[in-house]
């Protein structure tokens, strides 16, 4: 349908409404009315149903309240706002100072724009009371977005006038190019190609000891890329977003709400260790900031036009806090690809199981990391109760468990378990050091209650922080002097009460918990705790493998030798990938059945053990790519 078309049907169905103008912004269908009038909201519901369309309401200047009075009633409708940002545009940025439900946001919304003609978008906070959590990370996010006010409507901008134009090509392939990700763990990116468009699905870089591997950017014309989606912010598939504006992108990045802090407190780690290291990042604090102020973030099961032929829907991957499948939807109904990222087909503690009903289906990209025969993990009690039977033998001998765990998943729900379990006096009360930026990622976990389990988010927005309630917890607040840092650190490994340290990163890959394994290594009473997939060139893998005499490197040490005496032990169970079970049924409960599956992210030989069973079994044309393969789709 022509613009004017669009136009016309929107004054139709608001006929009864002052429209003054309409217009597209971004991947979004804008709507301009003189004043507020609280009956519009519905309408434009049904103007959204009607055009299969992202619409945003606006009230004109003039039909605003002046700022400093709208920030009065904004205050007394939501009551403690820890933050009030407006913008030209008719937006104000509401950050309330406790969770908020779904439905109490649409309403405070609601009233909001009816009694100050101002469009809110609310954000919740989180809990008040308890162990203090930091939330500068959270806070320098939302001032970089603001800050970047000219640059985002730039962005807006040009999307209008590319997303919105007409399809020119209808017909022509599809294929998909595996820049990274294929035949091994890392380094994730995969390339969407139609004769009109390319899109870009994740940018992450493959972790080693002591030097990382990059995706083959140079297959994608940056110059011609449309799009950017990132599926969750891990480092191996978001590590290399920033390289992309080092090198003159200037598109969008999509992503979902939660996905978008976790990426900046990511990367903006990443670069702090490496220079406490001495060594150069791959990209600057810059680029960082360039990603954050161009990313557009969108809620699951909500489809966006991101090109003239594609339009985009996230779904819940159950892999960490945000984590999403992506499906795009290629031209009028011609081809359908999902792309499960990371996924976790089964509940756990903190996240629902993920999604696997879509509308339409041809090509499935599915993760592979545990895909060999014998990957079964046990059941997640299992784990639980060998953590907890780890945990009391190690403090009865006088010992500390250390346990390395991803800034953003791992670490959380680790945090969560180990508080319930000293909550109910399952394990012995000892101090939980939780150190790194576990605890930052923390404060997202609590902003964002409604990508959690029911459970979970029932305690946070009851006011409570389920992740701190058992007292035992302590926040390490990083020190920045060098001198300062191997005071703490030794004050707490070097002490003679057992305890329990959590610390990035969660392969051994540096990071905080390399000064706690090089203090604690020595000593037999204490034990190593993998909780999380150790990939292959990682000093994880290696010290599973059974090497012992390890030369490694650390922030307060530097590079030293050590000779790991302390107990070794893996418990698989609180993995957030599906295991082989999951990933075959995954793959049988997929609706609409697939054409073709596409496996990635996985050691070769059990991506080809998976690809073997799936099409023995479910009788489909399964894919093995290699890194630099392009795959024709259609």
């Amino acid at each position: 349908m022509s613009f004017s078309g669009l136009e016309s049907k929107v004054r139709d169905i608001l006929s009864g409404f002052e429209v003054t103008r309409v217009s597209f912004e971004g991947p979004n269908l804008c709507v301009y009315v003189r004043r507020p009038d609280s009956g519009l909201l519905n309408a434009v519901g049904e103007v959204a149903r009607a055009l299969k369309k992202r619409v945003v309401l606006r009230v004109e200047p003039q039909g605003r309240l002046p700022e400093k009075k709208a920030a009065q009633v904004i205050r007394e409708v939501v009551g403690d706002v820890e933050d009030l940002r407006f913008e030209e545009g008719g937006d104000v940025y509401v950050y309330a100072a406790r969770p908020l439900r779904e439905g109490e946001v649409r309403e405070l919304a609601r009233e909001i724009f009816a009694r100050t003609g101002w469009r809110a978008v609310i954000e919740g906070g989180a809990p008040q009371g308890g162990v203090k959590i930091p939330t500068h990370s959270v806070r320098e996010v939302r001032q970089i977005y603001h800050g970047a006010y000219e640059q985002r409507r730039a962005l807006m901008e040009a999307l209008a006038r590319y997303v919105h134009q007409e399809s020119v090509i209808r017909e022509g392939p599809v294929t998909v190019t595996f820049l990274g990700g294929a035949m091994e763990v890392g380094r994730s990116a995969v390339l969407v190609s139609t004769p009109e468009s390319s899109v870009l699905l994740d940018c992450g870089l493959k972790p080693g000891q002591y030097d990382e591997d990059f995706p083959l950017l140079y297959h994608a014309d940056i110059d011609r890329l449309d799009a950017v989606v990132i599926s969750h912010a891990h480092m191996d598939h978001v590590g290399c977003l920033p390289l992309l504006y080092k090198y003159g992108y200037r598109g969008p990045a999509y992503m979902t709400g939660p996905t978008k802090y976790q990426t900046y407190i990511l990367l903006m780690d990443y670069i702090e260790l490496k220079e406490r290291e001495g060594l150069q990042p791959s990209f600057s604090r810059a680029d960082v900031e360039a990603a954050i102020y161009h990313a557009i973030t969108l809620d699951y099961e909500e489809v966006t036009d991101i090109a003239p032929d594609i339009k985009l829907t996230f779904y819940d991957a159950g892999h960490e806090l945000g984590s999403a499948i992506v499906h795009l939807h290629i031209g009028n109904g011609l081809y359908n690809i999902i792309y499960t990222g990371d996924l976790k087909y089964g509940r756990t503690r903190l996240l629902n199981r993920a999604a696997s009903k879509f509308r339409r289906a041809e090509m499935l990209i599915m993760e592979s990391t545990y895909g060999g025969r014998d990957d079964v993990q046990p059941p997640r009690v299992e784990a639980e109760n060998a953590l907890a039977k780890h945990i009391a033998e190690t403090v009865s001998r006088g010992g500390k468990v250390l346990i390395p765990a991803f800034s953003t998943g791992r670490g959380q729900e680790i945090l969560y378990v180990l508080n319930k379990m000293m909550e109910q006096g399952i394990v012995p009360r000892v101090p939980v050091y939780v150190d790194g930026m576990i605890v930052e990622t923390l404060s997202v976990y609590l902003i964002y209650p409604q990508y959690l389990s029911p459970e979970v988010a029932e305690e946070i927005y009851g006011g409570v922080n389920p992740f701190t309630t058992s007292g035992t917890v302590v926040v390490v607040d990083r020190a920045k002097r060098i001198e300062d840092r191997i005071d703490q650190v030794a004050k707490i490994a070097q002490s003679e009460e057992p305890a329990v340290i959590i610390a990035p990163h969660g392969m051994l890959n540096g990071g905080p918990v390399m000064d706690y394994f090089v203090q604690l290594a020595h000593d037999r009473r204490n034990k190593l705790i993998f909780v999380s997939y150790q990939a292959e060139g990682t000093l994880g893998r290696r010290v599973l493998n059974g090497e012992r005499e390890l030369a490694v490197r650390s922030l307060v040490s530097g590079e030293t030798k050590v000779e790991l005496r302390m107990e070794v032990v893996s418990i698989p169970g609180f993995s957030g990938h599906s295991d082989r079970r999951e990933l075959m049924r995954y793959v049988g409960h997929v609706e609409p059945r697939p054409r073709k599956v596409v496996l990635v992210h996985g050691e070769p030989s059990k991506i080809v053990s998976l690809a073997t069973s799936i099409e023995l079994k479910y009788k489909v044309t399964t894919i093995v790519p290699k890194v630099g393969e392009r795959v024709r789709a259609l």
